[in-house]
């Protein structure tokens, strides 16, 4: 854009309490330009072009505003998802599937923190998995699968960020939940299948004569198979690999029907299968079973998370014994170059700063990591430093209903672990780890009570989160590289 141009539409918009974000000026083609301001109240997008763009609706002004000397004129409108679809339909502004080997998602609880991820990724070989929520996490926020997307866009078109990102569904368990993703345009499908596995506690005659003889073909098919990894060599067991296929067969039908949905629905998408909740350790024989089964039944999935050994709890780093999780990493990256046509991915991978390196090394740099609350609690680190008072009333909150945010969390800290004489001035508050575990797990109750009063430290204090969110992320990008 012409700079005469820009320093005019500069100075219209301060004038209407409006602030142009200038990264954010992206040229459409056929002298259609996209920008972000932010208001007192909200942000939007502008579009200034010499023609009338169709499709836009709800514009801030009567009539666009005219640009002194030039046949150009502007607009401002809401992201709406209606806003949304020109914008992908148009200018093909949206996201899409991973082709890169290695990628990370950051997840985003408040829908400010995208144009901040974007800076961290800068430099990295690391494919943005930018919008990516739960539903959990949606219940606690009172948030949909489409606020999130449009949130994550606008972050996009903010930071002027051109390359491709994707839109995660995660922790699907029913098909209500993916078809509201799959209605929004998510790109990627995260099954998580924990409610659906069968219990295997014995291997008897007749629990083995119920699986299907696609299950038994597995079993027949790889038992007695030795498996070369970094560090040995492993036998796969013919009891391990019946008692997988008696715990995950039902499941694998789940994963079968959706796939089924999506395809009905979407030209292309990564899926992701979760095996990662509960607390049984991954083995080989579930690996190769689940994956296995998949394959033989057409469905190419994208990612599979194994539940490691040691302990992967919210906002800490890796808790466990490392040997031992390098050893069965190793093991479940074999099985996986073996089987082909898949990446691993690491769950809870917040903070996880001491196996990273591993992680990257043992998958050789063909990953996908999930990181969310970790972004959270740089909003909280802005609201320590900017309003000390309102940070109290927010631990206070966290902390009278701890037991009520554990519920949809396994975390390990209690009411106990928070002593009366805990310095919640001191600067270093949020590095205690039990403080850290408490907040990340209360943002439900604490948006219920307090989101007003959040949002308004974080609006007016901008600069400040956005240096927080990309300092962190990019402190997990480094050891990925």
């Amino acid at each position: 854009m012409d700079k005469e141009v820009l320093t005019q539409l500069s100075s219209i918009l301060s004038r209407h309490s409006f602030v142009l974000y200038l990264n954010s000026v992206r040229n459409l083609g056929q002298d259609i330009y996209v920008f972000v301001v932010k208001g007192d109240v909200d942000k939007k997008i502008g579009i200034l072009s010499k023609r009338n763009v169709l499709g836009f609706r709800d514009p801030f002004f009567a009539e666009g505003i005219k640009i002194e000397g030039t046949s150009l004129s502007f607009n401002l409108y809401p992201l709406s998802f209606e806003n949304y679809l020109v914008l992908k339909g148009e200018f093909g502004i949206a996201p899409v599937p991973c082709k890169d080997k290695a990628s990370f998602g950051t997840g985003d609880r408040l829908g400010l923190a995208t144009a901040a991820h974007l800076d961290a990724f800068k430099g990295y070989d690391m494919f943005p998995v930018l919008a990516q929520q739960s539903p959990r996490e949606l219940e606690k926020t009172h948030r949909d699968f489409r606020d999130v997307l449009l949130k994550a866009v606008l972050g996009v078109l903010e930071a002027g960020y051109t390359g491709g990102f994707g839109a995660d569904a995660d922790h699907i368990k029913d098909e209500k939940y993916l078809l509201e993703a799959a209605d929004a345009g998510y790109t990627m499908y995260t099954l998580d299948v924990s409610d659906m596995l069968g219990t295997a506690e014995d291997i008897s005659p007749d629990k083995v004569d119920h699986i299907s003889q696609h299950s038994k073909d597995i079993v027949k098919d790889f038992s007695g198979k030795t498996i070369s990894f970094e560090g040995g060599v492993y036998t796969v067991k013919e009891e391990q690999l019946y008692r997988s296929a008696i715990i995950y067969e039902r499941a694998m039908n789940f994963v079968e029907r959706v796939h089924g949905l999506l395809k009905g629905r979407l030209k292309a998408f990564d899926l992701e299968v979760s095996i990662d909740e509960g607390d049984r350790d991954t083995t080989v024989e579930d690996h190769i079973f689940v994956a296995e089964y998949l394959h033989r039944k057409g469905i190419d999935f994208w990612s599979l998370a194994p539940k490691f050994p040691g302990y992967f709890e919210k906002a800490v780093d890796y808790r466990g014994d490392m040997q031992r999780f390098t050893v069965e990493l190793n093991k479940h990256c074999a099985v996986a170059r073996m089987l082909g046509g898949y990446r691993l991915s690491l769950h809870s991978g917040s903070d996880k700063f001491s196996i990273y390196r591993i992680f990257n090394e043992a998958t050789q740099h063909n990953f996908h990591i999930k990181t969310s609350g970790t972004s959270w609690l740089q909003a909280l680190n802005v609201i320590h430093q900017k309003d000390r008072q309102l940070f109290k009333e927010l631990y206070s909150i966290a902390l009278d209903n701890l037991e009520e945010s554990k519920k949809a969390y396994k975390i390990s800290i209690y009411r106990q672990d928070f002593h009366e004489g805990l310095d919640l001035d001191d600067p270093n508050t949020l590095q205690n780890p039990k403080v850290k575990q408490l907040l990340h797990i209360s943002y439900g109750v604490l948006l219920d009570e307090k989101r007003r009063e959040i949002y308004n430290v974080l609006n007016q204090h901008e600069a400040e989160h956005y240096k927080y969110i990309s300092d962190n992320i990019r402190k997990h990008l480094e050891l990925l590289k």
